[in-house]
């Protein structure tokens, strides 16, 4: 049977909802009559549209003449009719006229109409695709367009003319972005920190491609129609709020599949969490939705910019647009496990969601992880602010940034360990930080991880920057970023006491001895095996079998301080007069050196520190240009950090354990996830 089918959207949507918060927001924020404009705003895109059609209420131009609805979701309607084409083009044009007079050319009404045979839920499931793929077409609109020209072309002299009709009332919102205010983080009534959320939900295309029927199509969209929108977003803010009863949120508009809202900075986990909420209880509806055949899952992408509450609109939209953009675009790198998921964008950095353990670095519950670090050494008097922001002024230098060696250095010296001889909080809140970091610049190769600090373009790393700028921001105590970050049990160090072992101390010295004094040194000029025993003059990587028979990876060190290789850079790095100043520092001769070998060898103890080859060290240092200042400062960290190792080691021994089960002094198994400060997967 041959009906008529009337399709209509809105276009323009988000032009609209922008100059509606630009001007309420911006012109009269005192205004208590803000947030009902808002949300009379977004309510024009639905339920306004919806009752001007007449597929709501009794008062539409198409009210009683409505054969089925077809499609009824956020800004568009598909419905059938038996009316003549000429009485739906009428009543078309009227709505158009209505709209667009009404609101000065901000709201754009796209529709069209066309006979076609409806005799299936597989026909209609046909004629909603059809609708929306010609909705799209550049036809479409222009067909709008010769039909309304009159009133397009002609010069719009309306004020604003809305009636804000909607009475209904959200008290869990406040009713002006300055509202959010909080005299717990600052005394400044006018300026304070904000951070504005834009989420967009993903896959929508691909989860109504997938659906072959016609029921199904249309109760999934009633079910994203249920969520995505202001009375959703009402109730999941009146949920947080019963849990904490000072978090605030200004909804700034809700409508297709964007949501945009502020809340005071310090709550920004708590506003992502609530977006979360959002997409779960989707994806629980769409999971029953779901046959045995098929799953349904959407995913969403999250971008978060902090602003001051009284920066104009236009500025910071644009920016948390682009940070929603960064995280849409951002692949997801071969992640296993990534549906349903939630990518998270701030400064550029993506963070991903969900339950994969090959997320990290960039897990969100590790990034959450990390600041309850930053908290705790805070609280322990280390002074992170200032930390972060003296690494990241050394490696955005852009004589540093240009010489790996230079850049590698800078890294590793700034993160050498200054408090943990102590064996207090305070060292081991640094410990904790300084792993975090570097953690930042770890890459898997093959079995192995190692650090590595430039792509293979030779570019530097924009995240690990970027990371430290993240750091850095939520380190500053005027915004109080950390205030509602659970605390992190520094009691529990004792279980990650192994993996800092790794990561700050074996790791590096495997870049150092490595990459620093071989591969970043290495050119065709110097030939590699002359750069290896400049190397063995001062590092080498030996093993020793200790009273258990074992072998024990150790590195032998020419014993030089740090004093005396800070006054040789000093100097800059003359091969004579430093071969003077290391012969009057280091006594040891090449036949005690081979005796202390022996000796210590029968004993199954660690091999001596190395004698100093003069003349050999001569004949490179003049044969090549491999002493320079940098080749210093990295023997310097070298030396450092093994110290440290040897000390960390007497300090924070482990225990035993795969002999007696892996299990600790406190009787847990050090195999078992059971630190609760250890990032959950969700």
């Amino acid at each position: 049977m041959a009906v008529r089918i009337v399709t209509l959207s809105i276009d323009k949507v988000q032009t609209f909802l922008f100059d509606t918060i630009s001007e309420h927001t911006q012109k009269s924020q005192m205004n208590s009559g803000t947030l009902q404009n808002i949300i009379s705003s977004s309510r024009i895109i639905s339920e306004d549209l919806f009752r001007m059609i007449g597929v709501e209420g009794n008062d539409g131009f198409f009210s009683g003449m409505v054969k089925e609805i077809l499609l009824k979701c956020s800004g568009v309607c598909i419905f059938s009719t038996d009316l003549e084409e000429r009485q739906i083009k009428e009543s078309l044009r009227k709505i158009f006229e209505f709209y667009y007079r009404e609101y000065d050319g901000k709201l754009f009404i796209k529709y069209l109409c066309f006979e076609t045979e409806v005799a299936s839920d597989t026909d209609k499931l046909q004629v909603i695709r059809k609708c929306k793929k010609r909705l799209k077409s550049k036809s479409c609109l222009n067909e709008v367009i010769r039909e309304n020209r009159q009133i397009i072309f002609e010069p719009q002299y309306s004020a604003d003319k809305r009636v804000w009709t909607d009475e209904k009332k959200y008290p869990m919102f406040e009713e002006t972005i300055n509202k959010l205010y909080s005299k717990v983080l600052t005394d400044n009534e006018r300026y304070f920190r904000i951070a504005v959320i834009k989420a967009d939900l993903d896959g929508m295309g691909q989860l109504f491609e997938g659906i072959n029927s016609f029921e199904q199509y249309k109760r999934i969209s009633e079910i994203l129609s249920k969520y995505i929108c202001l009375d959703s977003l009402a109730a999941t803010t009146e949920a947080f709020k019963k849990t904490d009863d000072d978090f605030k949120l200004y909804p700034l508009y809700i409508a297709g599949d964007d949501i945009l809202f502020a809340v005071p900075a310090s709550y920004i986990v708590t506003g992502v969490n609530l977006c979360k909420v959002i997409l779960r209880e989707i994806n629980d509806e769409l999971e029953i939705e779901a046959d045995y055949e098929e799953k349904f899952t959407i995913s969403m992408s999250i971008g978060i910019e902090f602003t001051i509450n009284r920066e104009p609109i236009r500025y910071y939209y644009e920016r948390v647009q682009r940070q929603l953009e960064c995280a849409k675009i951002t692949d997801s790198e071969g992640l296993k496990s990534m549906q349903p998921h939630i990518r998270i964008c701030m400064n550029q950095y993506v963070f991903f969601d969900c339950i994969d353990k090959d997320a990290k670095p960039q897990s969100w519950s590790h990034f959450i992880h990390d600041l309850k670090i930053l908290k705790s050494a805070e609280s322990e008097g280390f002074k992170v602010h200032h930390f972060m922001y003296g690494l990241l002024s050394k490696i955005t230098d852009p004589a540093v940034r240009e010489h790996k060696l230079k850049y590698s250095n800078a890294v590793f010296y700034h993160l050498i360990p200054s408090y943990f001889e102590s064996k207090s909080k305070l060292g081991e809140g640094e410990l904790l930080l300084i792993d975090l970091l570097l953690k930042q610049v770890v890459e898997k190769k093959g079995r192995s991880s190692v650090i590595k600090f430039y792509d293979k373009d030779g570019r530097v790393k924009e995240k690990f920057e970027q990371y430290i700028r993240l750091l850095l921001l939520f380190s500053d105590e005027r915004f109080h970023l950390t205030d509602h970050i659970p605390d992190y049990d520094v009691s529990n160090f004792d279980i990650q006491k192994k993996n800092i072992r790794t990561n700050v101390f074996n790791r590096v010295l495997r870049y150092l001895y490595q990459e620093s004094l071989f591969n970043s040194v290495t050119s065709g000029a110097v030939d590699s095996d002359q750069i290896k025993k400049m190397r063995d003059l001062f590092v080498i990587d030996t093993k020793y079998k200790n009273q258990s028979g074992k072998d024990v990876q150790v590195y032998q060190t020419l014993r030089l301080s740090k004093s005396l290789l800070h006054q040789m850079k000093s100097l800059g790095a003359d091969p004579d007069l430093d071969a003077k100043l290391i012969q009057l520092n280091v006594l040891k001769t090449k036949e005690k050196y081979e005796v202390s070998v022996e000796t210590r060898k029968a004993g199954c103890k660690p091999p001596p520190s190395l004698y100093f080859d003069e003349k050999r060290f001569l004949d490179i240092a003049k044969s090549t240009n491999l002493w320079k200042e940098d080749y210093i400062d990295t023997l310097l960290i070298f030396n450092a950090l093994n110290d440290q190792l040897i000390k960390y080691k007497i300090l924070y021994p482990t225990t035993k354990n795969k002999k007696d089960g892996g299990v600790t002094k406190h009787g847990k198994n050090r195999y078992k996830n059971n630190d609760k400060n250890k990032p959950v997967y969700r």
